[in-house]
């Protein structure tokens, strides 16, 4: 199988995760595109160094994630859109408001939180494939997951209160 044909069949059923995903981290429809292409150029220009006994979502997600870090370094400002300006058919049923909430708490957290539970729920990501993007044992996963979700709880309390 040739390599771009490869790669395509590998990338194609990732593109609607994907674009969700750089969506919640740029705030910008038009961003997020860039980045998924720039992702995509650089993973089709990577994929000799691709080690075929990992996963190849939590590969291309590094990558991705690269891609969007690198938009907010050269927009040097914060995220300009709203996540309420995300369409339904890409981040669920939800409505608009609680999407709001939902991305001003998420803001509040660590980086590291942020990160993985962007990844988990607009990428998708297993533990196994979010271990291979952030670079970090399965079990640091699991317990970084486990504390993102207990602090997005009690932000998302304190808002309600």
């Amino acid at each position: 199988m040739a390599k771009d044909s490869q790669y395509s069949n590998l990338l194609n059923p990732l593109l609607g995760q994907a674009l969700a995903y750089a969506r919640s981290i740029l705030r910008s429809p038009h961003d997020a595109e860039d980045a998924v292409q720039n992702a995509a150029l650089r993973g089709f220009e990577q994929l000799e160094s691709y080690d075929w006994e990992r996963p190849f979502k939590g590969w291309w997600f590094a990558i991705l994630r690269h891609c969007c870090l690198d938009i907010l370094r050269a927009r040097k400002t914060h995220p300009v859109v709203g996540i309420e300006d995300m369409q339904a058919s890409d981040i669920g049923t939800t409505e608009p408001s609680d999407w709001e909430e939902l991305g001003n708490a998420i803001d509040t957290l660590s980086i590291d939180h942020r990160e993985i539970l962007r990844l988990r729920y607009f990428a998708d990501l297993s533990y196994d494939e979010l271990a291979s993007a952030l670079r970090i044992p399965r079990g640091t996963v699991m317990s970084r997951l486990h504390l993102a979700r207990k602090s997005l709880t009690t932000k998302l309390q304190e808002k309600s209160d």
